[in-house]
């Protein structure tokens, strides 16, 4: 009898975190007017790194599947989580060119309707072995602070992402490169 009841109570904690989960959309895209550099976007693949590790979170927190669904495939009851890149700060030449960031906007859709938006802005200049690294990996640690991010939000609807001002040392160099991302930082 007890295992009936551990098995019944077993299936209706699955089906509940079912109804429950979100999942991103895949791809992750490009906003129409994003600002990125031709070199960077054709050779970090950002959108990738972003899949990846938000896909992963989400697998975490729905504790099933691989956290993604194809755009314009029926979501069902699950949220979908919607993610495009806005902007990328960063040129070739790791950190010797500066700190590097990574900006999405991110959607959470229930039942084809938008319930939530927010704006996700990441940093980096590549941690303690940031001199050794390229542009690339720089920004991929950028998209796993993003994926933390999201995964809070969607989890916990009053968390809030504060906008995260470039590092002190990438002040100078985020003046020259975009002063229009200093003016915003600040």
């Amino acid at each position: 009898m007890k295992r009936l009841l551990l098995i019944g109570l077993c299936l209706s904690t699955t089906s509940a975190f079912a109804a429950g989960q979100v999942l991103l959309e895949t791809p992750v895209t490009y906003a129409p007017d994003a600002s990125v550099v031709d070199q960077i976007k054709n050779e970090c693949h950002i959108e990738d790194m972003l899949t990846r590790h938000v896909s992963d979170a989400l697998r975490r927190i729905n504790r099933t599947g691989d956290g993604t669904i194809a755009s314009q495939t029926d979501a069902g009851d699950q949220k979908i989580l919607r993610l495009q890149i806005t902007h990328v700060l960063g040129v070739g030449g790791g950190a010797w060119s500066g700190p590097k960031a990574t900006t999405v906007t991110a959607d959470l859709i229930e039942d084809g309707k938008l319930t939530r938006h927010t704006k996700i802005n990441r940093w980096s200049v590549g941690g303690v072995w940031g001199a050794f690294k390229g542009s690339c990996s720089i920004l991929d640690r950028t998209t796993v602070a993003i994926a933390k991010d999201v995964s809070r939000w969607v989890r916990d609807p009053s968390y809030e992402i504060k906008e995260e001002a470039p590092p002190k040392e990438a002040s100078a160099t985020t003046a020259e490169t975009n002063p229009a991302s200093s003016a915003n930082a600040e």
